[in-house]
Formats: structure tokens, C-alpha cells, sequence
């Protein structure tokens, strides 16, 4: 995809993952952590909810890494916003090359770095301090996937599967959810939005591509979870 359009598809998202305002509050206050402590988030993008991680918790301090430099920098701004920009830090660099720990750690929809969601959970366990707890949001099949959703989204283990890659990486996990049908048609509708309103032709045909790709092919079939996980 086109960085300008891929640019375009984002600014009409909170959070590049289907989540309601409502959930990710629920997230929040179940990622509790004291005055002083760090939140590290993996394949962060603009940091939406590592800032309301931050903001929510005095004191506490965050650190988002991604490629993306774009939203980065839409971080960054957001950061400023919010009097965070001395708390919050965004760097440019590879998720699963950088070497940093925290004691809550959050990866939500980035196991493509780590090749999928198993090798994905297994980094994490060494990320994350004792005591900590990490956030980790995938995509997984919740029902059998026909030929379009395939095509679009490719191989994902089922909900039960990531619960026990969960498991294997030595995590306990301390709450398991999904997204709802609503979150996931609001993020999409969202996603395309910005697309649908340009007078670009390219940006049109991605919209309706993205359309037809979800409403004939992946919508009800692919879920994604939030995993609120403790090492074991």
C-alpha cells in the first residue's frame, strides 16, 4: 500500500485495532502500574493507547517503537498534547530488535514481527519484568475462513490456539477477551472513511476493495483478542 494512502486510512482511527473507547478503558485499568514504572509498547504506531496507559498512572513513564515514522511523529504530537511528551518517548526501530524491557508491556496487532503469534508471545516473556504484565492483541479465526478472507489475511491460529501459545511462552493468563461485531464494523467503516471522502481514484479502489474484502470475506470470521497476560 501507497504510504500516502496508508496515511490517509489511519487518520480516521483512534486506535489501528478494533477497540471501543469503553474497552480500552476497561485495558487500562487492568494494566495497573505504580508511580515510577515503565510501560514499553512494540509495534506502537501513534501510541493511542500507551498514552492513555501513561496518562492514567502518575509518575509512570512509556516508551512506543515502530517503523512506521509517520505515525510516530502523530505520536509525538499527540504526546505534546496531553503534557506527556516529557513521559512518553517514540522511537524508529524494529519491535523485535529493540532491546528494552517494562513493566507493563503491550503489542497489539504486531506478531508479523516476530513471524506470528507464538514466536511473537515468546519474545515478550523475556520483555517484561517481574511482577509485570503484558497486553498482547491478535487477530486469530473464529470461524473457518473462505477463500476471500484467506487471500486477505492469510494463516492465524484460533482463539484457543493463541491461549495456549499464551501458555507455552510461560505466561498465566489473567483475563482473555475478544472484539465485538460493533468494534470491528466501526473500525473498518473508520479505516475506509478518510479513503471514500478523497478524490484520489487510488484511494477509492482501495476503499472499495477493503470493503468488499471484509463484508464478503473476513467480516464474522476473523476475530482479534486482548490478552492480559502475568509471567508464570
Amino acid at each position: 500500500m501507497r504510504d500516502d494512502l496508508r496515511r490517509i486510512a489511519h487518520a480516521g482511527l483512534t486506535f489501528n485495532a478494533p477497540l471501543s473507547d469503553e474497552r480500552a478503558g476497561t485495558l487500562v485499568q487492568a494494566l495497573a502500574i505504580a508511580p515510577g514504572r515503565h510501560v514499553l509498547d512494540l509495534g506502537c504506531g501513534w501510541g493511542e493507547l500507551l498514552l492513555r496507559i501513561v496518562e492514567a498512572h502518575a509518575a509512570t513513564t512509556g516508551t512506543g517503537v515502530d517503523t512506521d515514522r509517520t505515525s510516530l511523529d502523530r505520536g509525538r504530537r499527540l504526546a505534546s498534547r496531553r503534557g506527556l511528551h516529557e513521559r512518553v518517548d517514540f522511537v524508529e526501530a524494529e519491535c523485535a530488535r529493540f532491546d528494552d524491557h517494562g513493566d507493563v508491556v503491550v503489542c497489539v496487532g504486531a506478531s508479523q514481527a516476530w513471524r506470528g503469534a507464538d514466536a511473537a508471545l515468546a519474545a515478550l516473556r523475556g520483555r517484561v519484568a517481574g511482577g509485570g504484565l503484558v497486553l498482547f492483541g491478535d487477530g486469530f479465526w473464529a470461524e473457518a475462513p473462505g477463500a476471500v478472507a484467506s487471500r486477505a489475511i492469510g494463516q492465524l491460529p484460533g482463539f484457543d490456539g493463541l491461549l495456549r501459545g499464551a501458555q507455552d511462552a510461560g505466561f498465566e493468563i489473567e483475563q482473555a477477551d475478544r472484539s465485538s461485531q460493533e468494534e470491528w464494523d466501526a473500525f473498518e467503516s473508520a479505516w475506509r472513511s478518510g479513503l471514500e471522502r478523497s478524490s484520489d481514484p487510488d484511494a477509492l479502489a482501495l476503499a472499495a476493495e477493503r470493503k468488499a474484502e471484509y463484508e464478503s470475506g473476513y467480516r464474522g470470521a476473523l476475530g482479534f483478542a486482548w490478552l492480559v497476560l502475568a509471567p508464570a
